[in-house]
């Protein structure tokens, strides 16, 4: 973004401070970098990969949660009863347990704050000085009373109705409660602030937004110190500012290289780090779920051969049960219980390998290596798998070995890294999305994908 770019930016943004935070727009792009929620523990990468599978349990069984509202038959596992017999239209977000953080910041003068994605939810929002109940986290808490643009949002002003769990306690001032899946739910008071994103080549873009000012705070924040919602519904940060596209590329765990998420008009195109052709194929949209993003997956080949899964399998239903999200904040890919046992027949059948003994569900579906393998010196020796293709309507996905398989040398295993969905539902999981450039296009309605160098 040049400093053209920025001037124009800067002055929209002025203009619109006077208006609905709703209707801000701003020009040009903003690429900023993205770090995973365990960068610089020194974690190995079955390590790594294991922390974040035990966040995708979490995670899966709230998206399982809301599916199921729907009915269609959907199965429940680790969905309580009460979350079963919850009425429908209600939201359930996924989690506060999520994977990738973006720094920015907020106020004037601006204060840090590292904020996770989350394609799966809407809310903008962070923890709050004077904190009632405040959650664990790596920034000093935002103190409103230190900035001089912090105004709290009046209950006929825009935005706040769009909040399910919002009242007038005081007097005139929108306050709120936002609840995710996992039990960590944000009450505060919902307000207006001015946001700064500084993008990676140091211009900044500062806009108006409206979030919640969250002053009481249980569950989980895997540190970082609010959410930043990418999801389709009117809170997002991608509805306020009208963002039309946005992208990113996820670099794998242990790699030491940041992700980058671009957002904005993205005109130029997004994929001078492509390094194959680029694929596309339509979103899709729920009623009864519109935060997420749906895309149409036809079928699944393991090795040379495409497996007998009907297409009704991953079906979106009328009801909302059902379908295909994709999602930054889920770790492994979840799939319907008999669609995962097809898949792993297939790769047993293929690999000629036994199941592991006493794997730990957080482990994934795992097998054995062969005696040779325990015996190689080097840790870089590989087992020969089976390719794996994700067929999208209009496009295929050709995994690279290492978005679908975990190597656990130390423990002689081999681990696919799928899971069961706990209902009728799929997810396609941040590990099989790595290395590669993904664009939402909300004009287009399309996401778009092809292998990159992140």
């Amino acid at each position: 973004m040049g400093q053209g770019s920025v001037a124009l930016v800067l002055l929209v943004a002025s203009a619109a401070a006077c208006a609905s935070p709703a209707a801000s727009m701003f020009a040009g792009d903003v690429r900023v970098a993205l770090r995973h929620v365990d960068a610089g523990k020194q974690l190995s990468r079955p390590e790594l990969i294991r922390r974040a599978a035990q966040r995708s349990k979490a995670r899966a069984a709230a998206l399982s949660a809301v599916r199921g509202r729907g009915g269609g038959g959907a199965r429940f596992s680790g969905a309580s009863e009460q979350q079963q017999q919850a009425p429908r239209g209600t939201p359930v977000r996924p989690s506060g347990d999520l994977e990738y953080v973006v720094d920015l910041a907020i106020g004037t003068p601006p204060q840090h704050v590292s904020a996770l994605l989350d394609t799966g939810s809407d809310l903008i929002w962070t923890q709050c000085a004077p904190c009632t109940s405040c959650l664990a986290q790596p920034d000093p808490v935002f103190a409103p009373a230190q900035s001089a643009s912090y105004e709290p949002m009046r209950c006929a002003g825009p935005l706040c109705a769009d909040i399910l769990h919002h009242g007038c306690l005081r007097p005139d001032t929108c306050t709120y409660r936002y609840n995710y899946g996992d039990g960590t739910t944000t009450m505060g008071v919902y307000a207006t602030e001015r946001f700064t994103f500084t993008s990676s080549s140091g211009d900044m873009l500062n806009v108006p937004l409206g979030f919640g000012c969250g002053s009481m705070n249980v569950g989980s924040l895997n540190n970082g110190s609010g959410i930043v919602g990418f999801g389709r519904n009117p809170l997002s940060l991608v509805s306020q500012l009208n963002i039309r596209r946005f992208s990113y590329c996820l670099t794998p765990y242990a790699s030491g290289r940041r992700s980058t998420l671009l957002f904005g008009s993205l005109a130029d195109g997004v994929y001078g780090d492509a390094t194959g052709p680029v694929q596309t194929t339509p979103l899709l949209q729920s009623p009864q779920n519109p935060t997420f993003y749906y895309v149409h997956l036809t079928g699944l080949t393991v090795g040379a051969r495409r497996l007998r899964i009907p297409e009704s399998a991953f079906a979106l239903q009328p009801d909302g049960s059902g379908g295909v999200i994709v999602d930054s904040g889920t770790a492994l890919t979840l799939l319907p219980g008999a669609v995962l046992a097809e898949v792993v027949r297939a790769f047993r059948v293929q690999l000629r390998l036994p199941f592991a003994n006493g794997s730990s569900p957080d482990d994934g579906v795992c097998f054995m290596v062969p005696e040779a393998w325990r015996r190689a010196s080097s840790t870089t020796s590989q087992v020969p798998v089976p390719r794996m293709v994700f067929h999208f309507q209009g496009a295929d996905l050709d995994l690279p070995r290492r978005n679908y398989v975990l190597d656990d040398h130390r423990r002689s295993r081999l681990c696919l890294l799928l899971a069961d969905s706990g209902d009728d539902g799929s997810t396609i999981g941040n590990l099989l999305q790595q290395d590669m450039r993904v664009l939402y296009d909300l004009q287009a309605e399309t996401l778009s994908f092809a292998p990159a160098q992140c």
